[in-house]
């Protein structure tokens, strides 16, 4: 009866130390897994420096100097160094790349905030030549993306960028 007696009171402190031991072991792991962020836009996401603008009409390549382009969820930013930045949304497909709805922020606006849309006149005056960008709704085909480089392509235009 003893005998019997014991061995249901051990029968009931195993699964709590099992239980005591698995939570030791996975709580680590499920807190290192839920910190791992993967990327939303795979190899897009991160900072991308402009390398060069290819126009095919010209037949020749403009080194871009402290030139790039940041990828982050759905918020793109453009900036040089020492220049204004701006933003865009974009859409990103299997094999284009749409931006949308400009914005910089570089300077104050009456009501005291400091985003402002960019307007179709500001892209025709050529506030984004500097990234062959020449309409505030844009697509381009995705010709190369891969860890290292990005090769965007718009009818007679060439981005090459370089992972930075």
């Amino acid at each position: 009866m003893k005998t019997a007696l014991n061995h249901k009171r051990l029968c009931m402190r195993v699964p709590v130390v099992a239980c005591l031991v698995a939570t030791v072991i996975l709580f680590p792991v499920f807190i290192f897994l839920a910190c791992d962020k993967t990327p939303a836009n795979g190899p897009l996401d991160g900072q991308w420096q402009l390398m060069s603008i290819t126009t095919r009409n010209d037949i020749r390549a403009t080194k871009a100097d402290q030139t790039y382009l940041c990828f982050q969820l759905q918020l793109t930013q453009w900036f040089q160094a020492g220049q204004r930045s701006y933003y865009a949304h974009f859409t990103h497909r299997a094999d284009s790349i749409r931006f949308f709805d400009f914005v910089h922020t570089s300077r104050q606006t009456a009501a005291g905030d400091n985003d402002e849309w960019i307007t179709p006149r500001e892209m025709n005056q050529g506030i984004m030549d500097a990234w062959g960008i020449h309409s505030t709704d844009i697509t381009y085909h995705v010709r190369q993306l891969n860890g290292n480089s990005l090769v965007l392509e718009r009818e007679d235009t060439v981005l090459t960028f370089r992972k930075f």
